[in-house]
């Protein structure tokens, strides 16, 4: 088994052509002087969201070996965090924060056989970061920006193994420390409240664990959605009505195309039983994507809208377990194809430029499961592709930088049916972040 260090990138792409829309007014011009840096001050805020892990795991010994690529995980976590930002141009700022997180997902896998077994949890809880951030403001009241910096993070480690006659227990708790990167769209509320979108990911060092043969190499994906509260920025309130005022009112009906690239995790549950012996793992693997999308909004008063989109998936996401001993050895590898999505979406506009919305709807996918083995010279290898559907949701936020041009951070949540392979089932989903640009058509848009 070959690992891949992942290299995160999330880049913005796309093109589009359309329909008609509803003509707007033109902008008011209120000078930045009438204003000034609003975004500049410090602010606390919280946040909730979800994560998944990817943990390649090495358990060797006693002639032995055992890959996972890797084991997966996912769950629900909340964070608290406090920052200050210096807006020193009328589009740009910079800024930096620290942040404590505690989550509750677990990745497991465990084997027996008739007189023997064994199993192992790895369990992420408390983690923390410091942080810088870069971004730019399209328009006064929502910044896009990247982020990155450091971040550690314990994880506790529970094993144990029995058979002929004896048993043995694992329970270790270790820091792990690694870098951090991710994009985000924040956006002001009024009265100095902000809320956000973001996206991490996150790799950790590469260490085995204290008297043991176990190394673990974890990687963890979170999108969360905050909520923060700005102290002291210049103007107050007057300035944020100032910075509302400047903007022009926005036609969002209309039908848009466009594209996105962006980056994901895959968890997969697989229970496989033969005779008296049984395996269950949560395995999990991680990547890039890319995507098509088409879609139409109705926006039926000021602030609510109403759409439909679809689109087209390409992701990277793909699992492998090996495992050697002697001179046999097997592998599993389960790939992720080309994804396909029908949605609805609802969505509330706090400014005339800025859409806040929530996705849901039905997707499908096909996999590929391959499985290879051989022992004592002999070798044996097939591959069978398995067509899934399920059900996919997530917020986003959409902000329209131009004439008929809009970017969006999206997140969405990804859970498929159960299907089998080979005598063992499995029940894969995902967790996706995408950044897009769209263009809308029509006069007015």
């Amino acid at each position: 088994m070959t690992s891949k260090k992942i290299h995160l990138a999330i880049a913005l792409a796309s093109l589009s052509i359309g329909s008609t829309a509803f003509a707007q007014t033109q902008p008011i011009d209120v000078p930045s002087s009438a204003y000034g840096p609003t975004w500049t001050g410090a602010y606390l805020g919280a946040a909730v969201g979800i994560e998944a892990m990817v943990n390649r795991a090495n358990l060797s010994g006693f002639g032995s070996s055992l890959n996972v690529d890797g084991l997966g995980g996912q769950g629900a976590f909340g964070s608290i965090y406090g920052g200050f930002d210096y807006q020193f141009m009328p589009q740009a700022l910079i800024g930096a924060l620290a942040e404590l997180s505690y989550g509750g997902l677990d990745s497991t896998v465990s084997a027996q056989v008739p007189g023997a077994g064994a199993n192992l949890t790895t369990h992420p809880d408390l983690g923390w970061a410091l942080l810088l951030r870069a971004g730019v403001l399209p328009t006064p009241s929502t910044l896009l920006y990247a982020i990155g910096g450091y971040t550690g993070q314990s994880i506790h480690t529970t094993a144990s193994a029995f058979g002929g006659g004896g048993s043995a227990f694992l329970d270790s708790r270790d820091t792990f420390n690694g870098w951090t990167i991710g994009t985000g769209i924040e956006t002001k509320l009024g009265a100095g409240w902000a809320g956000k979108i973001e996206y991490r990911y996150s790799q950790y060092e590469q260490k085995t664990l204290p008297n043991t043969n176990l190394s673990l190499w974890p990687s963890i994906h979170t999108a969360r959605l905050g909520l923060s509260y700005r102290f002291g920025a210049p103007g107050g309130a007057t300035a944020e009505a100032a910075q509302a005022a400047s903007e022009r009112k926005v036609n969002w009906t209309g039908i848009y195309l466009g594209g996105a690239a962006g980056a994901g995790a895959l968890n997969n549950n697989v229970n496989a039983s033969f005779g008296g012996a049984s395996a269950n793992a949560n395995t999990g693997g991680q990547g890039l994507l890319g995507s098509v999308f088409v879609g139409a909004d109705y926006q039926f008063t000021d602030h609510v809208l109403v759409g439909l989109m679809g689109d087209l998936t390409w992701p990277n996401l793909q699992t492998t377990t090996s495992s050697a001993g002697g001179n046999a050895f097997a592998s599993v590898n389960s790939r992720q194809n080309m994804t396909w999505s029908v949605l609805g979406r609802v969505g509330f506009l706090p400014t005339p430029s800025t859409l806040l919305y929530a996705a849901a709807g039905y997707t499908g996918t096909t996999f590929t499961t391959s499985v290879s083995a051989g022992a004592g010279g002999a070798f044996a290898s097939s591959s069978q592709d398995t067509t899934l559907g399920g059900w996919t949701i997530g917020p986003g936020v959409e902000m329209r930088i131009a004439d008929g041009w809009s970017t969006r951070v999206e997140y969405r949540y990804t859970q498929f049916g159960q299907a089998s392979a080979y005598g063992a089932t499995f029940q894969p989903s995902n967790q996706t972040v995408r950044a897009g640009l769209s263009y809308k058509f029509g006069v007015g848009n």
